[in-house]
């Protein structure tokens, strides 16, 4: 393959005719949450470095704010929870094991993280147990950072939150993923979103969410040599296990916008994007 090869051959995505489809299966998913008065989650603050993730042992169970801090060096954590007696070792086990499966090795189950930008939150839930914080970029040497020491054993406790219980965050826009869809409206208002973002699919998934730049359209992004040229990368939910559900704030200002999967499809490694999990959103 060759440095002249467009995203859309390089991912040798289907025809237009997929985005038509799409349109068609707008669920009832789309429709806004009720308001109601609810505490703000408690935050789970990590730290990604070159070898290493910073982060509490331990924190309570519940509706959790996972919020990144990373050193500029693109990195993409993702939150695992593992089987509740996972010990260090099972933890290397896992960890080696992540590192060369397409998807989530089960019976571990992703649940996401921030996806673009060096630093950014999500909004999950966490339920008593043993996790995994690990980071999935792969290095020069085709390894995934989280086996080369990007990656921490969390402990979620039953102890109840020191502010009280705490409920989901009202969502103002619903998006629910299928292999290989993005299901919801097509059209979002502008300005400050709380996106719920639900794998409802059997693999994992995830939703990069990219502005197209004025001039540029979905057509023009998928035959590009470099996507980004075409578009400016917003915000994210990284990979979501099947049934796992994230939150995303998010600002969104007016313009076209491009939903897509860059998670590889586990029979055969293409990534989701080329298999049709694309689509265009207008915010207005």
């Amino acid at each position: 393959m060759t440095t002249g090869d467009s995203f859309a051959t390089r991912v040798k995505t289907p025809a237009f005719g997929a985005l038509a489809a799409l349109s068609t299966a707008i669920a009832a998913g789309g429709r806004l949450g009720a308001a109601r008065p609810t505490e703000p989650a408690p935050d789970l603050l990590v730290s990604v470095r070159a070898g290493a993730v910073s982060a509490p042992d331990s924190v309570a169970a519940g509706w959790t704010r996972v919020r990144v801090e990373e050193d500029g060096r693109g990195h993409i954590l993702v939150v695992f929870r593992l089987v509740e007696t996972t010990t260090d070792a099972d933890l290397r086990g896992f960890l080696a094991a992540l590192d060369t499966a397409r998807g989530t090795p089960q019976p571990a189950l992703a649940l996401g993280g921030p996806e673009v930008g060096d630093t950014g939150e999500v909004v999950i839930h966490l339920t008593p147990g043993r996790y995994a914080l690990g980071c999935l970029v792969r290095g020069r040497d085709g390894h995934r950072h989280a086996s080369t020491g990007e990656a921490k054993l969390l402990v979620v406790t039953k102890t109840a939150s020191a502010s009280g219980p705490m409920v989901a965050p009202v969502a103002t826009q619903h998006l629910g993923m299928v292999d290989f869809a993005y299901v919801g409206p097509e059209q979002w208002s502008a300005g400050s979103h709380m996106l719920r973002v639900e794998n409802r699919g059997r693999q994992d998934h995830q939703v990069r969410l990219a502005r197209l730049r004025a001039g540029s359209t979905l057509q023009t992004w998928l035959s590009a040599i470099d996507p980004g040229t075409h578009a400016v990368p917003i915000a994210g939910v990284a990979r979501l296990g099947p049934g796992a559900v994230a939150y995303l704030p998010v600002q969104l200002p007016r313009g076209t916008y491009v939903l897509y999967c860059l998670v590889p499809d586990a029979a055969t490694g293409r990534p989701h994007v080329a298999l049709g999990m694309f689509r265009a959103i207008q915010v207005e």
